[in-house]
Order: C-alpha cells, then structure tokens, then sequence
C-alpha cells in the first residue's frame, strides 16, 4: 500500500504540531512524561489525522473507533492532539497538572472529553480493550436489527474497532498475556494493539529489567497476526494501520510492533532516555524543542 506524498506530508505537519502543544503542556507544568510521550507522537497523528473513525464535533459519537492508551501517564501527547481535533481548547493545555484542569497526569475518561480509557496501573489497558471488542459484538447485534420510526428504518452502525498503545515495558505484566490469550480465543478482529517499543521503562532497559525478545514470535505464538514497523515512519504507521482494516474478518487480533526511541525529536531527552522529570534537564529540552519545532 501506498499513500499520496500530500498524505505524508500532511501526518508529518501533524506530528510536529503535536510535539509543539506537548512543549506546551510541559512549560505549563514544569515537567512531565517527556520519554514515552514523544516517543507515540508519530503514532497518535495517523491515528487521530488519517486512520481511525472520529467525530470532531462529538467525542462521544457512538459509530466511533475507540482507543485506549494503556501507558496512561503519556497522555500528554492525546491532550496535544485533542487541542487540534477541537475537543480541547489551546489555553487548557497550559493547565496539565493543575488543580481543578481536566488534564489529569494520567488519562481520564471522566475528566477530558475524548479519552475512552481511564489509567493508571499498567498491564490493564489491553484487558479493557478486550472488553471494548466483545461488547461491540453486542451493540453490533442491537444496531443489525435496525430502528424503525414511522415506516422507516434505520440501519445504525456496525462494529467499531479498539486500538490499543501498550509500552513494551508493560509487556512485562502477566496480565497483558491473559489478555492476549483471550484475544485470540474469541477471535477479536477488531482489537488492534500497538507496542510503543522503546526499548527502556522506568527500572532501565526493558531487555535487562525482563527479556521480550523474541518479541514478534511470542505474539504470534499467542495467536495473533504480526507485524514491525518503524513508529516514527508516518508511512509505515499509515500502510501498518490500513492492512490490519484489509485483514478485517480473519478472526485474529492485531498487534502492530512499533520501533520507536524514548524522547524523539529531543536529543537531550534521547540521548538519556528521559522517563518522568521536573527541573533543569526538562526546561533544556523545552528550550531545545523549541528551537526546533517553535
């Protein structure tokens, strides 16, 4: 598959303005998850800009694809784009971490319009993308009888799709496996994970905290369709995302393996894997940001 250079080039303009409201939101704070934030950048803008079904005007519509971010404490990169679907306004991204903002530290379903997923503890998020999937069986069935109102049927919409983030130093929870292994089992076509695969969580480099590797055969020997991509190739995300909606039907869940790097398009908070900060080391990355991205 292939899109137009007007395509990519629009998700790479997207993506930069993303990066520039997350600066945003972290001068307001002083701080933030700047590592694993920057890192799904790219991933959030062909998400929310190209590929899943959204209303901007309605965050809530009930035909729309649901995602959820299961690395909850990156939200900040959901806020920046948000701010640009219209669910937020650009003033309330300088409020992160304030009290009273509807931007929470982590994502809250109840707090900012637009999140479908409240979290906190991680390994939860594919288990409640899990829940998503069968329950969109159910209102599949409701919507397939049709509404009629004076003669005249209504055909509501089909089954929607979940797509799930998860860091691969989440992968390390047990309950991310039970999840996936009940994936399969009741052949969830319309569950479709990607691993933010950074390659270092909060206790240090995942491989040395648990090993993955070998990460893909491990997911396919749970039963799923697999496949790598870099997740800072708008094109690859873009053509990734499209495939898994052509493999609709086959009965298997998807799990797209984003390469990324901890604090893209930051060198200072690539070069030391930022995680979580305050202070001087973010301040300096804000300073650099912003020469870079304005």
């Amino acid at each position: 598959m292939s899109h137009s250079p007007e395509l990519i080039k629009e998700l790479k303009e997207k993506a930069d303005t993303i990066r520039r409201n997350v600066l945003t939101i972290f001068e307001g704070a002083g701080g933030g998850h700047v590592g694993g934030t920057m890192s799904i950048v790219d991933l959030v803008s062909v998400l929310y800009f190209h590929h899943m079904k959204i209303d901007p005007k309605n965050p809530d519509w009930d035909g729309r694809d649901r995602f959820v971010l299961s690395k909850a404490h990156c939200c900040e990169a959901l806020y920046a784009a948000f701010a640009e679907i219209g669910w937020l306004s650009k003033e309330s991204l300088k409020t992160y971490y304030h009290l009273g903002s509807p931007l929470q530290g982590h994502a809250d379903r109840w707090a900012t319009p637009g999140i479908d997923f409240s979290g906190g503890s991680l390994g939860k998020g594919l288990s409640h993308s899990l829940g998503m999937v069968l329950a969109s069986r159910i209102e599949a069935t409701t919507y397939e009888l049709g509404l009629t109102l004076m003669g005249i049927t209504y055909q509501l919409p089909l089954k929607y799709r979940v797509y799930c983030i998860l860091g691969d130093g989440e992968c390390h929870e047990g309950q991310i496996w039970e999840a996936a292994m009940a994936a399969a089992k009741y052949r969830t076509d319309n569950l479709i994970a990607i691993v933010d695969y950074n390659k270092y969580s909060i206790d240090g480099p995942s491989a040395e905290v648990m090993k993955l590797e070998p990460f893909v055969d491990k997911w396919r020997a749970f039963g799923w369709w697999v496949t790598e991509i870099n997740g800072h190739d708008v094109g690859q995300i873009a053509d990734a995302l499209d495939l898994t909606d052509n493999l609709y039907g086959d009965g298997m869940p998807k799990c797209i393996i984003a390469h990324t790097v901890k604090g893209k398009g930051i060198p200072q908070w690539e070069d030391r894997h930022s995680h979580y900060g305050f202070g001087p080391e973010v301040i300096q990355g804000i300073e650099e940001g912003r020469k870079r991205y304005g």
